[in-house]
């Protein structure tokens, strides 16, 4: 759900928008819009800050101590999200 926004050297900023899901007609009422099953609406900005957190999780797996190919060369990666 993530938008890039800009890519700047080695900096990449991803736009996670807050949105109510609810007020969609796509909005079945039975997973809320974080996606976990029994748990309460936690609102579209917990919501928004949740997918950037997960959206970051998945690069930081993928990509933290990557290894470029060069004899003992890797990438470190750090990653910031920012609310409000």
């Amino acid at each position: 759900r993530g938008d890039t926004i800009k890519f700047s050297g080695d900096a990449l900023t991803i736009y996670f928008p807050s949105v109510d899901d609810t007020k969609y007609p796509t909005f079945n009422g039975i997973v809320p819009p974080h996606g976990s099953y029994g748990l309460a609406d936690i609102g579209p900005m917990a919501t928004a800050v949740l997918r950037a957190s997960a959206c970051c999780i998945e690069i930081h797996k993928r990509l933290h101590m990557f290894d470029t190919g060069v004899e003992d060369v890797r990438l470190c990666l750090h990653i910031g999200v920012g609310c409000g």
